[in-house]
């Protein structure tokens, strides 16, 4: 119904309005609330990487299957990756050697030496050893004699410590704790070991016969670039005065059978953990 001066009734507003009055502001309704997400995998923040299904999610899972899968794949190499089989290239050094696999002093000697009565224990003590061989004390937590000249060589795949000659890699000696269980027997670790080592190309088994002290010995041989045709590798687990068990390797090429039996027995003779 409309009036004078340009008044009219609207009927929507259910009020008298006039031609100049402004339109009704639009209705206002609360902004709507922001989509609530889980906390992302780092606990913080929300929406984004942290979100159902985003990679965020993602790299929750994956991460612990990878660990799964590393601690399956060491496991099942775990012994097999005790011998160095050879047959590369060397890589480039690593860290620089530290004072591991120097000369160990003679017995009794230096500043800090105990008197004369005071004898170490056989257990402790740096045998004499004659040449051509020198007692080395390893950082490992132990010494034993090696070749005189050879060096703890460190760009090396397998466990423990080893030497060699300086730019020579045809021989060498690797020494290791054996950390299976002490319910496993030495040789029984040996026979494992020998036929996880049968893929290799010329792999032959030559023995496994028990030694003195609950110990065992492995002889083996295979095709090898670095000992220009064949390498013999002699492998002995021993047991320590303490019980621990400890894996002591000699190879060189299969021509100089010799001098690999040579260099295990001075290790053998020697050995002695800290």
């Amino acid at each position: 119904m409309a009036t004078g001066g340009g008044a009219h009734w609207n009927p929507q507003s259910q009020r008298w309005e006039w031609a100049d009055q402004p339109p009704p502001p639009p209705p206002s309704y609360p902004p709507p609330a922001p989509p609530s997400y889980p906390p992302g995998p780092q606990g913080g923040g929300q929406g984004g990487l942290g979100g159902p299904g985003g990679p965020g999610r993602e790299r929750s899972w994956k991460v612990p299957l990878l660990v799964a899968l590393g601690a399956v794949v060491v496991g099942g190499c775990a012994v097999a990756g005790w011998f160095v089989l050879g047959d590369r290239e060397p890589k480039a050094p690593a860290a620089a050697p530290s004072a591991s696999g120097t000369p160990a002093p003679p017995s009794g000697t230096g500043p800090d030496a105990a008197p004369t009565a005071a004898a170490p224990s056989p257990s402790s003590a740096s045998p004499s050893v004659p040449p051509p061989y020198t007692v080395v004390r390893d950082d490992g937590g132990f010494s034993v004699a090696v070749p005189t000249g050879w060096e703890r060589s460190r760009d090396e795949d397998g466990s423990g410590s080893f030497y060699r000659r300086p730019g020579d890699r045809s021989a060498l000696m690797q020494f290791f704790r054996v950390t299976e269980s002490d319910s496993v027997g030495a040789c029984e670790l040996l026979r494992t070991s020998s036929q996880a080592l049968g893929g290799r190309p010329g792999y032959q088994e030559v023995s496994i016969d028990p030694a003195p002290g609950g110990s065992c010995e492995l002889v083996y041989e295979y095709d090898n670039q670095e000992s220009h045709g064949r390498r013999r590798a002699i492998e002995r687990i021993t047991v320590a005065p303490d019980g621990g068990r400890w894996a002591l390797l000699a190879a060189g090429p299969a021509a100089d059978g010799t001098a690999v039996r040579a260099n295990l027995t001075a290790a053998v003779e020697s050995f002695r953990p800290e």
